[in-house]
């Protein structure tokens, strides 16, 4: 499986999260999706474990298919995981990443993902969370008014999240901003770090 978006969005977001990416441990990226980023990350930051999950058996497949084809040898299998369940243990994990995911879930599920992720990354370590947001209310662009409004008009419970929501329910689960990336295509890396280190 290939998705054109992860082609256009790879570079930026390897240049971005390269200081957050530690020197050794292990890496959990959450909704893989093709498998085309974690691939990538694998090649560029060898040091890690790199760990892959998503919730759509198919696109496990395609993640270990993309595994085998670039011979990647840092990285698991990918692995089933719904990360809004209310008990899911991977960690401590050194890192988690998670690309475009927060405005394809309703508010609810994105509550239970930061409390999974607060949950299973070690003490210090960051979740690098990449995607479009609203910033203090409005669309940081025409072209994501109208995205979210193709959201919401298929599933009228998804579609953009408030960045200062988020970082709220983020605070709630131990997690605070480390960092706030402008990236292309009016898109925010946001960085948050778990407390106790």
């Amino acid at each position: 499986m290939s998705a054109p978006s992860a082609a256009r969005n790879l570079s930026p977001i390897l240049e971005a999260m390269t200081r957050y990416v530690p020197s050794q441990g292990v890496a959990l990226e959450l909704a893989s999706g093709t498998g085309e980023h974690i691939v990538e990350y694998a090649r560029k930051f060898p040091n890690i474990i790199w760990q892959p999950t998503d919730i759509d058996p198919e696109r496990l497949n395609s993640i270990d298919a993309w595994r085998a084809e670039r011979g990647i040898q840092n990285m698991r299998m990918a692995q089933f995981l719904d990360a809004s369940a209310p008990s899911w243990r991977t960690g401590p994990m050194s890192m988690v990443v998670t690309v475009n995911l927060m405005h394809l879930i309703d508010a609810p599920t994105a509550q239970a993902v930061i409390a999974g992720v607060a949950r299973n990354l070690a003490p210090g370590a960051c979740w690098f969370l990449y995607g479009p947001f609203r910033t203090g209310g409005d669309f940081r662009s025409d072209g994501d008014k109208a995205f979210h409004a193709s959201l919401t008009a298929h599933d009228p419970q998804i579609g953009y999240k408030d960045l200062e929501k988020l970082e709220a329910w983020a605070a709630d689960a131990g997690l605070r901003r480390a960092d706030l990336i402008e990236m292309p295509a009016n898109n925010l890396a946001l960085v948050l770090r778990r407390s106790g280190a």
